[in-house]
């Protein structure tokens, strides 16, 4: 009933434009989309689009292909959205916290989101990414974008941050004084609930900012601690359930999607749910390299219980505040946090039968275990999930 009603306020579903009178991929002239990405062709989501680009090709025989531009090679991140709106790319990456400003309503969406997601570790990712994706089906979250010509391709969570530390901190107690460089809001209000001082850092500088003490602990996704290689520098992890980083996505120029004949535009929009569970395998195969190669680097798993506890109390409060503080081209705050409520709860019906093992262990051992039971996910009953979620968005 939530996926139906929030349909029916969406820029995509029955409101989706119509194909032209006998307009068909047959009869379409080929069309070359730009994809440019601010990260490396190694990201997971990047790896990913690769299977996307190819799908559509083939499915379209041809018809629409693709030109590429990976590391900012053709504008940073911050340009993003200009350079969708003036055609200088027609596909391309941005999150809400690299443009606050321009994308207000949807940096409030990964706020409010936090009280609505499971937040348990892989369900953050598991039912986060479909809950986001069709809460930028919203009129609220969809019209910000298409002031820009901009449209969702995709969009995804991500697993609970986590946070690592070279001192000795296995309790939220003795989190208190140390100094965190966090992503920002919404997960500055939760070190805070421990006493805990957010410092500003380029994340570039975190490695060398643990050796010298500017900061104490780091908190990210697995896959930073990994590249940036902290795990040589701090060794004691904790997996607790931190926010996840929702709201990163895929954008396409609306106007050439709107432009492509219906069942083109359908090949893409199939296309992308399965990119959602590519990005979705990608993303987790960190936590699997995670679990196999950290303990040999000498981290070690802490209990998170006493921190999840404090971060229990911090989004309590933080998601209500949100939710009275929303921005201006959201209309209904209160109506948009029941549907993402909603959203999350017809997502778990239709998942039922995924059996994902999903918690917060107290031992390194059952952290391990839970990090490696993701490569027993069926990813194929996933995409079949994904499919039936997503159906009443489909053109």
């Amino acid at each position: 009933m939530a996926v139906l009603a929030i349909t029916g306020c969406a820029s995509g579903g029955d409101t989706a434009p119509e194909a032209e009178e006998g307009s068909s991929i047959e009869q379409m002239e080929p069309i070359v989309l730009t994809y440019s990405d601010s990260n490396v062709e190694t990201a997971a989501h990047v790896t990913a689009m690769q299977g996307f680009m190819e799908q559509v090709t083939e499915a379209t025989h041809g018809k629409i292909t693709f030109d590429t531009y990976y590391a900012a090679a053709l504008h940073p991140v911050t340009e993003s959205l200009s350079a969708i709106e003036s055609g200088l790319t027609d596909i391309t990456f941005v999150s809400p916290s690299n443009v606050p400003e321009l994308l207000p309503a949807a940096l409030w969406e990964t706020t409010v989101s936090q009280g609505a997601i499971n937040p348990e570790f892989p369900m953050s990712l598991i039912q986060g990414t479909p809950v986001q994706f069709a809460a930028y089906q919203d009129d609220a979250l969809a019209g910000e974008l298409a002031q820009y010509d901009a449209a969702t391709l995709a969009t995804w969570g991500t697993a609970p941050n986590s946070v690592i530390c070279k001192p000795e901190v296995t309790t939220a107690d003795q989190a208190a004084g140390k100094l965190i460089r966090t992503p920002g809001p919404p997960f500055i209000h939760e070190v805070e609930e421990m006493e805990m001082t957010n410092v500003t850092l380029p994340v570039t500088d975190v490695f060398e900012g643990l050796q010298r003490g500017v900061i104490g602990c780091f908190m990210n996704v697995i896959s930073p601690f990994i590249t940036l290689g902290v795990w040589d520098e701090a060794k004691y992890f904790i997996p607790a359930h931190f926010a996840t980083s929702a709201g990163s996505q895929l954008l396409i120029k609306k106007s050439v999607l709107e432009s492509l004949p219906l069942d083109a535009q359908r090949i893409i929009f199939d296309a992308r749910v399965d990119l959602l569970a590519d990005i979705l395998e990608a993303t987790l195969a960190r936590n699997v390299q995670w679990a196999n190669e950290a303990p040999a680097k000498g981290v070690t798993f802490v209990d998170p219980t006493s921190f999840n506890k404090a971060i229990d109390a911090a989004r309590d409060k933080y998601t209500e505040a949100a939710v009275k503080d929303a921005p201006a081209g959201v209309a209904d705050p209160e109506g948009f946090a029941d549907s993402l409520t909603g959203l999350a709860d017809s997502w778990d019906e239709i998942a039922a039968d995924l059996d994902v093992e999903s918690g917060s262990p107290t031992t390194q051992e059952g952290w391990i275990d839970l990090y490696r039971s993701v490569e027993d996910i069926d990813w194929d009953a996933y995409v079949d999930a994904l499919h039936e979620f997503l159906e009443p968005y489909r053109p």
